[in-house]
């Protein structure tokens, strides 16, 4: 019988032997897995020749505090394990016991086929501490693990096959929001579970809703993966870790095609050129304006964000596409002047300074820039006696535009011939970015995964070269960097590897344009002469209330103008135009009628649209707004945002040398508290150092060489 013929015989066999339903784990019938079938994976890849069941599971926990009050180990007080298989629910088995649990995972492991099982929690880290050392116990220790951070297992797989993975780093979201994105049948119970509630692993005494809960939250969890799996045209066994993950292997098929192996090895950086590189990347500029910190704006205030910002830049600009060269160190100027070549040096500035208290944004970021007696508003420099960072001909622009000082030197350049990106590439970004426009409003699963696809891509030529291995001590806890690897070792092997095409730099320019274009969207900004009313910037937004629309479209004119320049235009859907990298305003969504900032990640608006106080605060949730009672003037210095209705939570880790049980019968092994944490809003801090020198110039600069810093 043909595997096909098999395989549809066995899901008519379980249909009709079978009835979805959630059952304590010692009342379900296991014998209905052994119909499920597996996969097996061909290639010399890693993993090659392994079979993995086809079953989609996904495992889940809940945990109940010792006391109310003050931080403590918990235990588990109930989980859920949800299979899926054939297109149809299988099975929702629940149970109290960590042992138990790992009990029911070796009855299915025992009754699926393949050299491999996959079990997904939404969230592999939590759960991961409680059942820790009950796995441990039952299975053994892991066969491999990759820690992605500390205390962030992106797998873990023991010697038996069986595999936790997890399933967040995947969706990129809470399973509420993915089930609900997906449009998956069962949708996550929120509000059924008390979590301030008591509850112990002995007895069956769960509600009608508290049942419901934990078994919506695995029920869901496969009904996702299975739609994601279908969307993707994957499996289980070739299903990506990771959102970025969707878009590797595609991008690495298409490159194949296209020789980009070839133009990799003649134009990666060497090991000494990437950790430079390293130092010279940065992330997305995010500020408040410090002459506006807890001022309350009354008035429309109007955010335009760009489309796209990071695939825009990917198709509109040039780019290093040579290796770089030594070059004699220069002036600035000389850099700025050139239009066809990339540089990356190392910038000295002797006692730089804004070029008047009017710049709203300064551009030079203290955390990257070695400095002495630097003046700060919120991470960034107004002014100091000396600051030296590695940087590109792109943010150097910003920097000389904003910033005046005594002397220069552009020493350790390096340069590079720019030009677009490989046509393959940014073909399928513009690809991905149609599939996006087209999928609005339509499919829900299709147009999350090529939303989810298209911001992936700028991922990809930013990832570290040099993976840094963190390993967890099965006995203390402590996840720690393995400090034993040779990092130019380990800088050749990502070179020697084949599948690597994306040149690291090239992520580098990508966030040095799509700040460039911020700082050009910020000059559409009226002007009075006393204070700007550039209010705040996030990355690719900016908030104001002085926009001249004019210069806006203007702007935007320009975009489209550098797309065409490179052969791409709109995306035109029912004679609309959707474009890359314009500036666009959603009307009363993105308005607002009273607005206040408090320092970067931290600012708050009425809206519009629904009247109602939205707020954006670094660890808060959203819901955290209900805490100002409608009164956004409260949103300044010393306010609490309380955990016990924001739902923001404290993590203290416990780690035991062994499982216990506590008086009330409890087994315990490793676990987590998550307390209601605070959070104080705090002013934007403008610091003076007191123990700030004064240099001449001369004075400064010799001092600085005689100690080796150049």
């Amino acid at each position: 019988m043909l595997k096909r013929e098999l395989e549809e015989h066995r899901a008519r066999y379980v249909s009709e032997h079978n009835r979805y339903k959630m059952i304590h784990w010692q009342r379900f019938n296991y014998k209905i897995l052994d119909n499920v079938m597996y996969s097996t994976r061909t290639g010399k890849r890693s993993g090659g020749g392994k079979s993995f069941s086809d079953a989609i599971i996904m495992a889940d926990s809940e945990t109940s505090k010792k006391r109310k009050r003050g931080a403590y180990h918990n235990h588990v007080c109930a989980w859920t394990i949800s299979i899926r298989a054939f297109n149809q629910n299988i099975v929702t088995l629940y149970g109290k016991r960590p042992d138990n649990f790992c009990e029911c995972l070796q009855k299915i492991r025992e009754h699926l086929s393949g050299d491999n099982v996959v079990v997904y929690f939404h969230n592999l880290p939590y759960d991961w501490v409680f059942f820790e050392l009950f796995l441990f116990e039952k299975f053994g220790t892991p066969d491999k693990q990759l820690n992605i951070r500390s205390h962030y297992p992106l797998f873990v797989t023991f010697e038996n096959g069986l595999q936790l993975r997890d399933s967040l780093i995947l969706a990129q979201r809470s399973l509420e929001k993915w089930a609900a994105d997906l449009e998956v049948e069962h949708q996550k119970s929120v509000g059924k579970w008390d979590y301030d509630k008591i509850r112990h692993q002995k007895g069956n005494d769960f509600t009608p809703d508290e049942l419901e809960y934990i078994e919506h939250d695995t029920l869901a969890g496969v009904e996702c993966i299975q739609k994601t799996l279908d969307a993707l045209g994957k499996k289980i066994y070739t299903a990506p870790y990771t959102s970025t993950g969707i878009v590797r292997e595609e991008v690495r098929k298409k490159g194949k095609q296209n020789n980009a192996r070839a133009l990799f090895e003649r134009i990666a950086p060497t090991y000494e050129q990437y950790k430079k590189l390293e130092q010279l990347f940065h992330g997305g500029f995010t500020h408040g304006n410090r002459h506006l910190i807890e001022e309350l704006i009354e008035g429309l205030v109007q955010c335009y964000d760009f489309s796209s910002s990071y695939p825009y830049v990917m198709l509109s600009m040039r780019y290093p596409m040579e290796k770089f060269h030594s070059f004699d160190d220069c002036r600035l100027e000389d850099i700025l002047k050139s239009k066809d070549h990339a540089f990356m040096f190392k910038l000295i500035l002797i006692k730089p300074h804004l070029k008047n208290d009017f710049v709203p944004m300064p551009v030079l970021q203290f955390s990257k820039c070695k400095t002495i007696n630097a003046l700060q508003d919120n991470g960034r420099i107004l002014k100091a006696d000396y600051v030296e960072l590695y940087t590109n001909e792109i943010d150097a622009k910003l920097i000389r535009d904003m910033y005046d000082w005594d002397s220069e030197m552009c020493v350790e350049v390096e340069t590079a011939y720019k030009d677009y990106l490989p046509r393959w590439f940014t073909d399928y970004i513009f690809e991905l970015f149609r599939l996006k426009c087209e999928l609005k409003g339509g499919d829900p699963v299709l147009y999350a995964l090529a939303k989810a696809r298209l911001n992936s891509m700028y991922g990809l030529t930013c990832q570290h070269s040099i993976k840094e291995t963190i390993e967890e001590n099965y006995i203390t806890g402590e996840f720690k960097p393995d400090d034993t690897k040779n990092e130019k070792e380990e800088y050749q092997k990502y070179l020697d590897n084949k599948n690597n095409i994306l040149p690291y730099f090239w992520g580098c320019w990508v966030t040095s344009y799509a700040m460039s274009n911020l700082f050009e969207l910020g000059k559409c900004i009226k002007e009075d002469g006393k204070i700007s009313h550039w209010i705040y910037s996030d990355t690719d937004s900016i908030y104001s209330d002085a926009w001249d629309i004019e210069k806006v479209g203007a702007y935007n004119e320009r975009a489209k103008q550098k797309l065409r320049d490179n052969n791409y235009g709109p995306v035109v859907i029912n004679g609309r135009e959707f474009w890359l990298g314009v500036a666009e305003h959603k009307e009363k969504e993105d308005d607002y009628t009273q607005f206040v900032v408090n320092g970067a990640k931290r600012y708050c608006g009425r809206c519009l649209d629904d009247g109602k106080i939205h707020i954006t605060v670094a660890g808060v949730p959203k819901k955290g707004a209900a805490v100002l009672g409608d009164n956004i003037k409260k949103f300044k210095k010393g306010f609490i945002f309380p955990g016990s209705v924001t739902g923001k939570k404290e993590h203290k880790y416990f780690y035991v040398d062994k499982i216990y049980k506590d008086r009330h019968g409890n087994l315990t092994g490793h676990s987590i508290d998550l307390s209601p944490c605070n959070y104080k809003l705090d002013k934007v801090k403008i610091e003076d150092p007191d123990w700030f020198q004064e240099f001449t110039s001369e004075e400064l600069y010799m001092q600085v060489y005689d100690e080796g810093r150049i």
